[in-house]
């Protein structure tokens, strides 16, 4: 028996896969002690034919599963990890590249301490430049978001709390859902700095960040499902970032100096926060695109706070 499986899903990525699989054959975990499962989210593409392709050749157990029909990525993990042997379960993303000693931090952490579940450190891809508008992860510490770019499980964990929602078809929150529903059963977490695992950098366009924007309307669902939240990942136990509470200061301020202009102060903060330290072109992009942003995520949480019933910010 292997003593640990990856999970991947892969949903008409087929372009990344080569890569993603040549990642883990140059793990420092000997080969005979891992499997990767790719599970294909029913792909229209030509990814079960790279697959394929990649399987025959490849220098590692690699197993594919393909869901009949597209399910979300949360029923594509499922998919995976049921299909998998191993006692611990590392999950990824197929836009995600892990560095060599991956999975050889990620199985040390289970060893050194008793953590049912364990973070890895995910950072943007450093051969493509960070520019404005950047399309990236950067987690450095334990994120209390449980995130499935670079998350290990042990399976038993996976088994008592039912693998991963799969009513939350939207890309945002279904491996948060597992993580609370872990923890609120006992299980304990850890975080494992040298466990990295590289995340694309693109740049994609607005369409893309008004719908990302509008994905934030699943907090106020997670934090209605698991209210211990408020204390453990909430700003004040409201807001979900403390920038995002300057930005509703903002708000207020600019609502309330209409009719008492002191008010106006209260955005001072928020500019204070915005402008960019230097004045070079790409830190100028950059402030002007957190600062578009601001008022559709608050759009996404307010959105969300009302169909649920429960305030975020």
């Amino acid at each position: 028996m292997k003593s640990i499986s990856v999970v991947v899903p892969t949903y008409r990525r087929a372009q990344s896969l080569p890569a993603l699989i040549a990642a883990f054959e140059a793990q420092t975990l000997p080969a005979d002690d891992f499997e990767v499962v790719v599970a294909d989210d029913a792909s229209p593409d030509e990814t079960p034919a790279v697959l394929q392709d990649l399987a025959a050749g490849a220098r590692i157990t690699l197993k594919i599963v393909r869901n009949a029909r597209n399910g979300g990525p949360a029923s594509a993990r499922n998919l995976g990890w049921r299909a998998a042997e191993g006692p611990l379960v590392a999950f990824s993303d197929d836009d995600c590249v892990p560095s060599p000693q991956w999975l050889e931090a990620g199985v040390a952490a289970f060893e050194n301490s008793a953590p049912g579940i364990v973070q890895g450190c995910t950072l943007p891809d450093p051969s493509v430049p960070e520019k404005a508008w950047a399309k990236t992860l950067r987690i450095e510490r334990f994120s209390n978001l449980y995130e499935s770019c670079n998350i290990f499980y042990r399976r038993e964990v996976l088994e008592a709390a039912g693998g991963f929602d799969e009513t939350i078809r939207v890309p945002f929150g279904e491996d948060t859902a597992l993580g609370w529903e872990s923890r609120r059963r006992g299980t304990t977490a850890t975080f494992a700095p040298d466990a990295i695992v590289y995340h694309s950098v693109t740049h994609p366009g607005a369409r893309y960040w008004w719908k990302y924007a509008m994905m934030h309307r699943n907090f106020p669902m997670l934090v209605r499902r698991f209210p211990e939240m408020r204390k453990d990942l909430l700003w004040l136990r409201l807001f979900m970032w403390r920038d995002r509470a300057v930005f509703d200061a903002a708000l207020a301020g600019v609502a309330g100096g209409i009719v008492w202009p002191p008010a106006f102060a209260l955005v001072l903060p928020y500019l204070y926060l915005r402008a960019p330290r230097r004045f070079h072109r790409e830190e100028i992009k950059a402030a002007l695109s957190k600062t578009a942003m601001d008022p559709a995520i608050f759009a996404g949480l307010l959105v969300g706070s009302v169909r649920e019933r429960t305030l975020v910010l």
